[in-house]
């Protein structure tokens, strides 16, 4: 009895084996390292660390579950404010779009959108001031950042930390 079980245990602890080495994602995504110390000039570097910080953690790809880091709308909008993105960064940031990693590409691609504004995007994209989406709305107000004890993490300014219970408010 117990040689009936053993065989088709094995096998099927096999193949979820496989299936799982298969899908596991590579060391590289499950990282916040896209390629920042490969970046040319001091602008490029310093874009490419926002990007890098700001990254969130998703469990959801295009409709599919994809866990990673990845630089979401938020994070484009807190680094368009923080770092103060603008036209005399294009050059720069048509570099980015060279990076190794896509999730630079991606995060470079997303900024020269917000630098070109509304000109050529469609209404109804999230890059368009006519969206009530739009990744921009509202302005910078509120994004001024601060740095914490640990740079993964940012806070608007307006917060305040309380020394007794450690809360944001």
């Amino acid at each position: 009895m117990r040689q009936r079980l053993a065989i088709p245990t094995l096998v099927i602890a096999t193949v979820f084996a496989l299936i799982l080495a298969a899908a596991w994602p590579d060391k590289k995504m499950t990282s916040r390292d896209i390629g920042c110390a490969d970046t040319a000039p001091a602008r490029g570097k310093q874009i490419c660390q926002a990007l890098s910080e700001s990254m969130e953690w998703t469990w959801m790809g295009h409709a599919i579950v994809s866990p990673d880091w990845r630089v979401t709308w938020d994070a484009l909008h807190r680094i368009y404010c923080r770092e103060k993105i603008s036209a005399a960064d294009l050059p720069v940031l048509e570099s980015l779009k060279q990076g190794s990693d896509w999730r630079l590409q991606d995060g470079a691609v997303g900024l020269i959108r917000l630098v070109g504004g509304g000109a050529s995007v469609p209404e109804n994209s999230i890059f368009s001031p006519a969206n009530p989406h739009y990744i921009l709305k509202g302005g910078c107000v509120g994004y001024e950042i601060t740095r914490l004890a640990n740079p993964t993490l940012f806070m608007p300014a307006d917060y305040t930390i309380l020394e007794e219970d450690g809360g944001l408010f």
